[in-house]
């Protein structure tokens, strides 16, 4: 494990890690730690799609935060993690049951919202009602989300390998799978030749699009546990020896390096207009120039551990951190403004849909903020809060 780990993190983002690291070996025996996801939300057309930490998929109106569906439509018990109780009276055979823990943001597409989850199956789901139409099972757990690129979704698994899947036919794409030396936590990126992606194994590859073939891999001198950003001929991918790496998407080549940062590099990177930005787990923000990675400005510094990448928010950046701190972030000079702060920790990137900015929490809540006025303001959480 001492390949894997390396560096120093926050303590909330280290039990994470060390969860997801005991439920890829094996389910955990009863009475252990459960392995609940992080809650992830994507936005799109007035609806936000949500999968909590309990392991129940949600829609909700955006701008009232009301359920226009969910999976599975009677909850069960409380319990998450290997073992799932199943709703009164159910059985395994006739019971709908919540999914395992959720960690890579929900897919969609123009009919379907496809949804990862760590008991090694990929969900799709109709978008529109909520309805469970098929799964497709892997050999271990999946922790990112897919990406779907010319009706085939492209995702990693904790089985060391890389999946190509036709969303049509629901049949593997490729002739194998590819598989590196080490899980594969994030989903590639793809374009019209190829498919990118970082592996735990410390290696970046490069693979045909079409048959999954190797055209190179590149070592980043440690695990690569975030997506890969592709842009501007450039792949920017994070590792856990605290440095972005640029490479040259043609050969693999290493353009430039950061010196060691404070903090691991996780969330994927946002490339917008020649600047790169991304945050690391010591809670800095960080802008550099695309070209030679040289500092724009900062790095900023935030309160809590940064683990997923920001969002682009007009002309701001915005994140969130492990203490539920919410904070905007101007691209042009890094100011920084710290926004309504929610409870539970955010490990997963915001969704943004016009004024409003969605987040999901580790206590299996979505929250929405209101920036029509140009301040954040709290507008609505799911589940409403309790009077």
């Amino acid at each position: 494990m001492n390949n894997i780990i390396s560096g120093r993190m926050a303590p909330f983002v280290a039990s994470a890690l060390l969860a997801l690291l005991v439920a890829v070996a094996g389910c955990m025996p009863g009475g252990a730690l459960t392995n609940p996801g992080w809650t992830v939300v994507a936005a799109q057309d007035g609806v936000v799609y949500s999968a909590l930490a309990t392991g129940t998929v949600v829609a909700l109106d955006s701008l009232s935060g009301s359920e226009l569906w969910r999976f599975p439509a009677q909850t069960p018990r409380q319990g998450i993690g290997c073992s799932l109780p199943f709703a009164s009276g159910g059985t395994a055979e006739n019971t709908p049951r919540p999914l395992d823990a959720v960690y890579g943001l929900p897919i969609l597409t123009e009919d379907l919202l496809l949804v990862t989850s760590f008991d090694s199956q990929l969900y799709a789901f109709d978008r529109r009602s909520g309805e469970k139409l098929w799964t497709f099972g892997v050999g271990a757990a999946i922790v990112d989300s897919v990406t779907v690129f010319d009706g085939v979704a492209y995702f990693g698994s904790s089985d060391h390998r890389v999946y190509a899947l036709d969303l049509e036919t629901q049949q593997p794409a490729w002739p194998a799978p590819f598989e590196t030396g080490n899980w594969v936590w994030s989903a590639p990126a793809v374009d019209q030749e190829r498919v990118y992606v970082g592996s735990m194994d410390h290696y970046v590859y490069a693979l045909e699009r079409t048959n999954g073939r190797e055209i190179w891999r590149t070592d980043v001198n440690g695990s690569v546990p975030g997506r890969v950003t592709l842009a501007d001929g450039l792949l920017f991918a994070g590792s856990l020896d605290r440095r972005l790496y640029a490479l040259n998407k043609e050969t693999g080549e290493i353009v430039w390096r950061t010196e060691p940062l404070g903090g691991w590099v996780w969330g994927e990177a946002l490339v917008h207009e020649g600047y790169v930005y991304f945050g690391s787990l010591n809670g800095q923000v960080h802008a550099l120039r695309v070209a030679d990675g040289t500092y724009r400005w900062g790095p900023v510094t935030l309160q809590g551990a940064l683990r997923a990448g920001p969002a682009l928010f007009g002309d701001r950046l915005v994140v969130g951190t492990e203490e539920g701190r919410v904070y905007t972030i101007t691209l042009e000079d890094g100011l920084v403004e710290e926004q309504p702060r929610v409870k539970g920790a955010v490990l997963s990137t915001p969704a943004v849909l016009e004024d409003m900015v969605y987040l999901g929490t580790t206590l299996g809540e979505v929250h929405a903020l209101d920036f029509a006025r140009g301040i954040g303001r709290h507008l609505w959480q799911y589940p409403p809060e309790k009077d």
